[in-house]
């Protein structure tokens, strides 16, 4: 399983370096797509995010930026969650930008939280989450309780445990991303233990001005800070 599993991600990767270059090549102005079966994560992202800023310092040229009106920004993140492309002072646009469509607040109050659609407990744990990546487009939607530590990587928010390798996941754990309007002052990365009740959702990454991918994470309508901690350290 971890063979073809590694199989999948790497050519997947193959994908998504070659659709990225093919887009900034060519002098379309409409945005390609990647493949809906490419698995696109947080460390995928910040791959190519890596890769274009080496070309960057090696050619002195800005691939990641393109000239466009709009209301300027003095201070820009790297990665934001936003709907609309985040544009600075001299009129250039950042990438990559994510693009999603739900809100906490209609989503908290309909949450059914006496049935929800997939438990993650202690066991294949991380076969579970190995498989929303692999199988996005089947989860899409899905209610979900899983348990685990709050963990921030990059300035984004992850639930997770240590485990074996997962192809698929970021900063060494077994995580998935999720993304919530919740106050997380006073929480430790790796330390906070967490429940969290959310729903599978397919937001967008826009990686440059002419290339999309589909990006799954969860929209967390309820995290719990729990008082004690649960199994930290899983096998499957």
């Amino acid at each position: 399983m971890k063979r073809k599993s590694w199989i999948y991600v790497l050519s997947s990767l193959c994908i998504l370096i070659g659709t990225f270059c093919l887009s900034g090549c060519g002098n379309s102005e409409q945005e390609e797509p990647v493949a809906e079966n490419t698995i696109i994560t947080r460390q995928t992202v910040q791959e190519e995010k890596a890769k274009k800023e080496q070309a960057v310092n090696k050619e002195g040229t800005q691939p990641e930026t393109v000239s466009r009106t709009g209301n300027a920004q003095e201070s820009i993140p790297k990665v934001q969650w936003v709907t609309e492309p985040v544009v600075d002072a001299s009129g250039k646009v950042h990438y990559p930008y994510f693009e999603f469509n739900y809100d906490f607040s209609s989503d908290r109050e309909s949450f059914d939280y006496n049935h929800v659609d997939i438990t993650v407990g202690d066991k294949l744990y991380m076969t579970q989450i190995n498989d929303w990546y692999m199988n996005s487009a089947l989860y899409q939607n899905k209610t979900v309780l899983i348990e685990g530590y709050y963990l921030e990587i990059g300035g984004h928010t992850f639930v997770g445990r240590n485990g074996p390798t997962c192809p698929y996941c970021t900063g060494g754990y077994v995580d998935f991303e999720f993304r919530s309007d919740e106050d997380f002052t006073g929480y430790k990365s790796a330390q906070t233990w967490i429940q969290v009740y959310g729903i599978i959702r397919k937001g967008i990454v826009h990686l440059n001005e002419h290339l999309t991918a589909p990006f799954y994470h969860l929209e967390a309508v309820k995290v719990i800070k729990m008082p004690k901690e649960g199994k930290g350290t899983i096998t499957d």
